[in-house]
């Protein structure tokens, strides 16, 4: 458990808090590119600072304070201007560092607009999304970090994001926890379809296969052991059964990094189609911004279309009769998290073995907050070019993960265009469901399984015949 103290200091992200000062030496996401296309000026809030981003009309974007210093008009009603965004009041224009440009209203040869700025924050895209540099010193910031899903040439991408009334360490804690699985989203997802009256009696579903596997450790006596692996961007997590040896790769090396302060590669595995981000941006301190960052790899030999734009969804917790959807895996997720309370009190919390990636994400937590305050630099940060390239995490090729060829095994996941025994597709059990391109995403699946099946098909007729 932690103290009350210690609780404020690990979940409090605002201006001039401790943990705060250490999430502005990193590169937030503030916004989907996509966004600024049906309003070129948005409204945000962002470590519990007000905020409001525009692209101006030659296309550079400005992130700046929310209110006019003139006569406090909120500027997400400004106008984007050829140079800046222009309040809407008495015409004053802020460029992107929050300097006023222009007070037109006055005399010709006043100069009073050179002494008035407002907060401004550099930005950048990367992604599909927006990035905001809202630390000290922006003409220093480090280089925006070059994560593998964000930069890759390949890959067909999604933006699917929630907004969670709740703290984002609540979030954060979930990545290091991987047992949470087996109920969360085996136990609870047959519950929610139960009263549904859709619950079936299918082995491949996540639901089922889940408790079954349960079952059969526990039949055998066994039990799952985790760890934390640590790494130079954060750590890896182990998940073993109890009986096995611990030279294993899976307990040396790990898998579904976390990458500091708050992002995780769930698998990770090379050969996979679905790859994913997630990451929970603290909003203010009750106050979560949920991205799961899809990039789906299909094979080579199909004809995946070009992305213009990276399509963003937002999806809502609740359904149009105010009940909590829980039907699908993410969803699982978030209630727990919220259900927590605005900002859980730990130190009524109760750990156990179980927990220990989420003890020592506290711990790196903790450590990172002091290299802060005494003036260093936290881990990924990063200056040089030439190591700020195609950030990843090696991990360990757990022996499930899906085949180069055809990339597809009886995982549910590898299998999301195929119908379950209730009659709808696996897809629609994980939060895949949302994806704008939803019905392409399907569409390439299948051509991904019948590639699979033509090169065994080729190989198995040239090993008939003798030939290369």
């Amino acid at each position: 458990m932690l103290s009350a103290e210690e609780n404020e200091l690990l979940t409090r992200t605002g201006p001039g808090t401790a943990c705060g000062d250490l999430m502005r030496r990193y590169w937030q996401p503030v916004a989907a590119v996509v966004e600024l296309d049906i309003n070129p000026v948005k409204k945000l809030r962002i470590l519990g600072e007000d905020l409001v981003l525009y692209r101006d009309r030659h296309g550079r974007l400005g992130l700046i304070g929310p209110r006019c210093p003139h006569r406090a008009v909120d500027l997400q009603f400004g106008i984007p201007e050829n140079e800046g965004l222009r309040c809407p009041y008495h015409g004053w224009m802020f460029d992107g560092t929050g300097q006023c440009i222009e007070q037109p209203l006055e005399p010709p040869d006043s100069t009073f607009n050179t002494r008035v700025a407002i907060t401004g924050y550099p930005v950048q895209e990367m992604g599909g999304l927006i990035w905001a540099w809202m630390g000290p010193d922006p003409e220093h910031a480090p280089l925006l970090p070059q994560w593998d899903l964000f930069t890759r040439a390949d890959g067909f991408r999604q933006i699917i994001a929630h907004r969670l009334p709740c703290n984002w360490l609540q979030v954060m804690e979930n990545r290091g926890d991987h047992l949470h699985a087996v109920f969360t989203h085996g136990r609870q997802f047959q519950y929610a379809l139960e009263r549904q009256g859709r619950l079936t009696d299918d082995p491949r579903a996540r639901y089922n296969a889940t408790m079954t596997l349960q079952a059969e450790r526990a039949a055998r006596g066994v039990y799952m052991r985790t760890r934390a692996v640590p790494n130079e961007f954060g750590f890896t997590k182990t998940l073993m059964e109890s009986d096995r040896s611990e030279d294993s790769p899976e307990w040396q090396l790990g898998f579904s990094p976390v990458m500091f302060p708050y992002t995780v590669y769930p698998g990770g595995m090379e050969y996979d189609i679905r790859h994913d981000y997630q990451f929970g941006v603290p909003i203010d301190d009750t106050h979560t911004w949920h991205v799961t960052y899809r990039c789906y790899v299909f094979p080579p030999e199909l004809d995946v279309p070009q992305q213009d734009r990276v399509p963003y969804a937002e999806v809502p917790l609740q359904d149009e009769h105010g009940n909590y959807i829980l039907d699908y895996v993410l969803g699982q997720d978030m209630v727990v998290w919220y259900a927590q309370g605005d900002i859980t009190d730990r130190s009524q919390e109760h750990l156990t073995a179980a927990d220990a990636c989420l003890i020592y994400y506290r711990k790196l937590l903790r450590e990172q907050i002091d290299v802060v305050q005494r003036g260093g630099e936290p881990m990924n940060t990063f200056r040089d070019p030439g190591r700020n390239a195609r950030l990843r995490t090696p991990v360990h090729m757990r022996e499930d993960s899906s085949a180069r060829d055809g990339r597809a095994s009886g995982y549910y996941r590898a299998n999301f265009h195929k119908f379950s025994k209730g009659g709808w597709r696996y897809i629609e059990d994980d939060v895949d469901r949302y994806c704008p391109d939803k019905e392409l995403i399907i569409s390439l699946y299948e051509q991904t399984e019948a590639l699979g099946k033509r090169m065994t098909e080729q190989r198995e007729l040239a090993a008939a015949t003798g030939s290369d």
